[in-house]
């Protein structure tokens, strides 16, 4: 969810219906968020906007995009 939305913040109900299975505990968001973050190396790149969701910290004009050939 967040990777289709660079630079946008993305409410963590969003992400909440992204994440498999069929909890609806937004802590297990945050939980998720800081396993991402973790796996990344760079924590930075996920920013919490507090009160609404989360953040991909790119810049979406400048992203590269990936595809695969």
């Amino acid at each position: 969810a967040l990777a289709r939305r660079p630079g946008w913040v993305v409410p963590r109900a969003d992400l909440l219906r992204a994440l498999p299975g069929t909890g609806r505990d937004e802590h297990a968001v945050e939980t998720a968020m800081a396993r991402l973050r973790t796996s990344l190396g760079t924590p930075k790149l996920i920013q919490t906007v507090v009160k609404r969701g989360y953040r991909l910290a790119l810049d979406p004009a400048t992203t590269t995009k990936y595809t695969t050939d």
